[in-house]
């Protein structure tokens, strides 16, 4: 399994045919919660505030992209960035099974860190709508949409 991320205009370095020049990434973290109440005894008469969505961080290594994000981080503007989870098939292509495309996306955090080999980078994005896509590959590695959610967070709504 592979992660992929494209970030605007930036050029990462994967030579992977379907993510030529994307930016290979570590690790992906990311969550929604709800604020939900009820009185004791309340049965079902329980009440949700609105979604808290998180910021997804990725870890990555220090690559060509990094002075570029790291630009980002300190005054970029809004992008539309993708990111592919993707496994590989049996000639070794990279297929992808969940993507996210963030609308609105600012670099919110940068970190970097090394104990002496290569740096590791922290980065947070900040976006205004997500749309996440889950296809399910079969055993002949195609790819059907089973699962599409899209939520614009400044309009709080599912679309």
């Amino acid at each position: 399994m592979a992660i992929f991320l494209k970030y605007g205009d930036i050029k990462g370095e994967t030579t992977q045919l379907t993510h030529k020049e994307w930016i290979e990434v570590n690790s992906f973290q990311f969550g929604v919660g709800r604020g939900i109440s009820m009185g004791v005894g309340g049965g079902s008469k329980r009440e949700a505030t609105a979604p808290s969505v998180s910021e997804i961080v990725l870890t990555k290594s220090f690559d060509i992209a990094s002075p570029l994000l790291l630009k980002e981080a300190i005054g970029g503007k809004a992008v539309k960035v993708k990111i592919e989870f993707t496994q590989t098939d049996n000639s070794g292509k990279h297929v992808a099974f969940q993507k996210y495309i963030l609308d609105d996306c600012l670099l919110s955090g940068y970190s970097i860190s090394s104990g002496g080999d290569r740096p590791s980078e922290s980065i947070s994005l900040n976006f205004g709508k997500i749309d996440s896509e889950y296809l399910n590959i079969d055993s002949k590695f195609n790819a059907k949409t089973t699962g599409h959610v899209i939520y614009d967070i400044g309009l709080a709504k599912l679309t």
